[in-house]
């Protein structure tokens, strides 16, 4: 049975890394997560976590990086994981996001 999962979420930052998507990917082969600064004045952090089994150790897939007002930063994973994990924050505190994401599998 062919599976598919996706979603769109949206939010506001804190001044501290939170998660703005925790996604069990462990069924699903191709990934896709859009990540937009939806805020109109002020930067955003992000950076994205790969966990291999539930509750092991996390590699960081992408770095700290920082999204200016309006852009979108993309991510695509053929690998295996058993999930995802974005993280984001920002100096300025509350800064509205919008994350897409899509996956599937067999």
């Amino acid at each position: 049975m062919w599976k598919v999962d996706k979603g769109s979420l949206t939010g506001v930052t804190t001044a501290n890394y939170a998660s703005v998507l925790d996604w069990k990917t462990a069924e699903l082969g191709k990934k896709t997560i859009l990540l937009k600064n939806t805020d109109a004045n002020h930067s955003l952090k992000y950076k994205l976590l790969g966990y291999a089994v539930e509750g092991g150790n996390m590699k960081e897939l992408a770095t700290e990086t920082i999204l200016a007002p309006g852009e979108v930063a993309e991510f695509h994973y053929s690998r295996q994981w058993d999930k995802l994990e974005l993280m984001a924050t920002s100096n300025s505190g509350a800064v509205s996001y919008q994350v897409d994401y899509e996956g599937q599998g067999a």
